[in-house]
């Protein structure tokens, strides 16, 4: 049986957050975004420098308004040049939806809003040791760049690394029932439950 090791990241410039905690994101959209100009679409519309995003799970912060910290910004994966994964607040993911709904006629593009998946974040000193140990992960890639972000599958949740405001944050993103189980046993490693932040 061979062993396939999952690779994560986390950000070599940004600190931790004081407070080791898990924060429910009740406003937090999925979409995932493909089709055969998925690729040409995000560097054309919405001017996203695809150079960047060099292997699958790297991803990059972006906003619809010119305000990386707004209701509007979003983080974009890539897994393949044909399907990438937004996660976005509710706000950007309504934007979104129309600006793909309006250019659809021009490129072979589609989205699917994960209805079924949800989030919350992660952060605190502890946060990267505990995700590390809890999903099997290997940790190995540093992000200079606070616009880059991250994430890697481990079984049925998505983990990413993203900067935020300066700070490392891990957002986890699965179905409902998955979430509960590692909320809880997050909590039972010493994360503090905080609700409702906005994303």
């Amino acid at each position: 049986m061979t062993f396939n090791p999952i690779m994560f990241a986390r950000h070599s410039n940004a600190a931790n957050a004081a407070t080791n905690c898990i924060t429910t994101n009740s406003s937090t959209a999925i979409v995932d975004f493909s089709g055969s100009e998925a690729s040409i679409f995000l560097s054309t519309i919405l001017g996203i420098n695809l150079t960047k995003l060099t292997a699958s799970g790297f991803g990059l912060r972006g906003t619809l308004d010119d305000d990386l910290y707004s209701e509007h910004s979003y983080c974009v994966y890539y897994f393949s040049e044909t399907a990438f994964r937004f996660v976005l607040p509710h706000k950007a993911s309504l934007q979104l939806k129309s600006l793909i709904n309006e250019q659809q006629l021009r490129f072979d593009i589609d989205y699917v809003i994960r209805t079924d998946l949800s989030t919350f974040t992660l952060s605190g000193n502890n946060a990267f040791d505990a995700l590390i140990d809890a999903f099997k992960l290997t940790p190995g890639l540093r992000l200079s760049n606070p616009q880059l972000c991250y994430g890697a599958q481990s079984g049925d949740v998505f983990i990413t690394a993203i900067d935020k405001n300066d700070e490392q944050h891990f957002v986890l993103v699965a179905k409902q029932q998955e979430l509960q189980k590692w909320q809880q046993h997050l909590q039972a490693q010493g994360f503090a439950l905080m609700q409702n932040e906005a994303a």
